[in-house]
């Protein structure tokens, strides 16, 4: 597996910093999505440090052990898994929420990942994916420093992803916010056809 983020995982939270109010929270720290959260290529785990009072049960997944290694230092209650986003290895239907922020443009097969996250993602469960927005010129700034770096980021637009999620089998919200933009996609039970 290669690890882009190697060499930089014990200073990567002084240089990236969490967004003081995360807007998607609030459609994952409720009552009725469930106790078990994936948080997919959660890194150092700098996004649920603020929502992990929402879980029982939190599992880390990065392909960066360095990172992984950061994200238990800090204590906050997570089982690590590390492995590459494409071939999760969990049983389908594991999780009731599942999170992937900023971290798609760095997976190898884009597709492959999203089937793969949505395959585990439990019936009335909810995924929410937050991307930097290509569109806009300070993520392709980003893009071109990613690839001076050799990093192997590839960013897609929203419609490329949208393409490859069932509309019959999963609700699709897209909100567009500064530079990025997130989806959050609820994993229809069987009963629910609308």
């Amino acid at each position: 597996m290669r690890d882009d983020f190697r060499l930089i995982a014990k200073i990567y939270d002084r240089i990236i910093k969490p967004k003081e109010v995360i807007s998607w929270a609030n459609y994952i720290c409720k009552p009725n999505t469930g106790k078990k959260l994936l948080d997919v290529g959660g890194g150092t785990g700098r996004i649920i440090e603020s929502i992990n009072n929402c879980f029982d049960q939190i599992f880390l997944y990065d392909v960066s052990i360095s990172m992984l290694q950061e994200a238990k230092s800090k204590k906050i209650g997570i089982i690590g898994v590390c492995g590459e986003v494409e071939n999760l290895g969990f049983p389908s239907n594991s999780f009731d929420v599942i999170i992937m922020v900023d971290t798609l443009h760095h997976v190898e097969d884009h597709k492959k990942a999203i089937l793969s996250i949505l395959e585990v993602l439990k019936p009335g469960g909810v995924f929410v994916l937050e991307e930097p927005d290509i569109r806009k010129l300070p993520i392709k700034l980003i893009a071109i420093m990613e690839k001076l770096l050799l990093m192997r980021s590839h960013f897609l637009k929203s419609s490329e992803i949208l393409s490859w999620i069932n509309p019959d089998l999963f609700k699709i919200d897209l909100f567009e916010e500064e530079n990025n933009y997130y989806f959050v996609i609820i994993k229809k039970s069987s009963i629910d056809v609308s």
